[in-house]
């Protein structure tokens, strides 16, 4: 069964509502959260989508990928989405990069290597709350960012992801004040 995912502007952090839907029809909704306040800082953070093979260190986006890429690209473009983070590879910016065209945004790119890796995800986060304060944000990741990610927009645990996981969607809502809250949700066709 496929699963994607529409966010909405009227619900959850800025607008955002999560409806779950299935390869074909039809749509069901997610649970909703409280109204939108100017002061929260929406972050949705994915991994790349599913990767190629035309390139063993760069490689990519397959014909799969590149259906979850406009998946993602359909789920956030009434979500208010002014931000757009990715790290240097190609499969993370190609994954972006619809969303990024349908809204005329410019991507940013924050690379990730083994001099920065230990701080990374701490780092980006707290770019994202200053830079982007009040906003909403996309960050494209890889399966062992996106955990650290989450944690440190979020303050709590998040499992790790293999290989196979492409279809994770995590919304992290930072208030002004008070602690962030976090939802996960799954869009597009289920990973392998």
């Amino acid at each position: 069964m496929r699963h994607t995912a529409s966010l909405r502007r009227r619900s959850w952090p800025l607008g955002l509502a999560v409806f779950a839907l299935a390869c074909a029809p039809p749509p069901v909704a997610a649970p909703r959260v409280a109204p939108v306040t100017a002061a929260i800082t929406t972050v949705v953070v994915v991994r790349h989508a599913e990767k190629g093979t035309d390139d063993a260190r760069d490689p990519s986006l397959s014909a799969t990928g590149q259906e979850r890429a406009a998946a993602l690209s359909a789920l956030l473009k009434d979500a208010g989405v002014t931000g757009i983070y990715t790290t240097q590879y190609k499969r993370t910016r190609l994954t972006a990069e619809p969303l990024a065209q349908r809204l005329g945004i410019s991507i940013v790119e924050r690379p990730v290597n083994s001099a920065n890796s230990a701080t990374y995800a701490r780092d980006l986060a707290q770019e994202i709350l200053a830079r982007n304060a009040g906003q909403s944000v996309l960050v494209v990741g890889h399966s062992n960012t996106v955990p650290d990610i989450v944690s440190a927009l979020s303050g709590q645990a998040v499992p790790a992801m293999t290989e196979a996981e492409y279809d994770h969607v995590f919304m992290v809502a930072v208030p002004a004040s008070g602690p962030p809250r976090l939802k996960q949700s799954r869009y597009g066709c289920p990973g392998a």
